[in-house]
């Protein structure tokens, strides 16, 4: 059964904008270790941070009530063929336990954009 789903667009002259101003205290403030070595290891590491930061906004808003969740909280990692796949620190849902459910992410870009979605499946129907 759905529990959440949530999207994002979001325009990548922002992040570029906020990584020219703010530099590593932007990148510390919402992003992983490991997201920080996969973008800063990719061509184009601001579409990568673009994408990483929508996918995580498309999160919050399917969870939409927060319970504690920070930008460290989530992490966007990627399968073998590059898919983005979903970890989550924290118990999102109060009363359904972290292994109960599971998070689907998809992002897909265009020149100036990205748009994520996020959508939250619990397995017991709770």
């Amino acid at each position: 059964m759905i529990v959440g789903l949530g999207i994002d667009i979001l325009d990548i002259r922002r992040i570029r904008h906020l990584l020219e101003k703010f530099g590593d205290h932007f990148i510390n403030k919402y992003f992983t270790d490991n997201e920080i070595q996969f973008c800063s290891s990719r061509q184009d590491a601001i579409n990568s941070f673009a994408k990483i930061f929508s996918i995580k906004e498309s999160i919050i808003k399917a969870i939409s009530n927060k319970n504690g969740m920070t930008w460290q909280s989530t992490e966007i990692l990627h399968d073998e063929l590059g898919k983005p796949i979903a970890k989550v620190f924290c118990n999102v849902y109060g009363n359904i336990p972290n292994h109960q459910y599971s998070i689907h992410v998809s992002t897909s870009d265009e020149k100036s954009y990205v748009v994520s979605v996020a959508i939250i499946e619990n397995f017991n129907n709770l």
